[in-house]
């Protein structure tokens, strides 16, 4: 133990989430405990903690709100592999405690929706626009204002500089930023699949 707080102490103070993080890595792949298991326990220690991270999908990110964990959670693993991979490198990227990559969270966040979209349009080349225009063909039935805020959430990305175009005026995105887009995407695809499944 004497060991361990040395370890500790020496290292800077996100060395404790890194190490959680692989933890869970190891402890999931040799031990009968759950990854879910061990990642309740250490969520209900860093909430009596009152610690500003708690886990999901293995991951320690600075996200406390309990309605945008399961949110998010429910997000990770939908049945759709593409919409899964882009929320799964978007909560990778925010969470990077050394280095995190906002911008390119941003961007993650948002295909997640463009990805799901044109699963359900069919139409795998089209751009979240375009896909959205065609998403009543498929019997969806989003109301306009739905329609037209993703849209200019779509439209916030892109207008951007730096994010899903370069820029030379690019200052680079907030962490503030990263996890609005990260929980408001992650609300749309839950709703826009809850939806969807009504319609299959």
């Amino acid at each position: 133990m004497k060991k361990l707080k040395e370890i500790f102490s020496k290292n800077d103070w996100f060395f404790v989430y890194d190490f959680i993080e692989k933890y869970l890595d190891l402890e999931s792949e040799s031990s009968k405990i759950t990854a879910n298991d061990l990642a309740k326990e250490i969520n209900r220690i860093l909430e009596e903690e009152k610690s500003g991270y708690r886990i999901i999908k293995r991951l320690v990110v600075p996200i406390t709100n309990e309605q945008e964990l399961k949110s998010l959670h429910k997000a990770t693993k939908t049945k759709y592999d593409a919409v899964n991979v882009h929320m799964n490198k978007a909560l990778l990227l925010y969470s990077r405690r050394k280095n995190p990559d906002y911008e390119n969270s941003i961007k993650e966040s948002i295909s997640t929706i463009e990805a799901l979209c044109c699963i359900i349009t069919e139409k795998n080349k089209a751009s979240l626009g375009d896909a959205l225009k065609k998403i009543d063909d498929r019997g969806l039935g989003l109301h306009k204002a739905l329609k037209s805020a993703i849209n200019q959430l779509y439209g916030y990305t892109s207008d951007e500089n730096g994010i899903r175009h370069a820029g030379i005026d690019f200052k680079g995105a907030f962490s503030e930023d990263a996890k609005y887009m990260l929980v408001s995407c992650s609300v749309f695809v839950n709703y826009i699949i809850e939806k969807w499944e009504k319609n299959i």
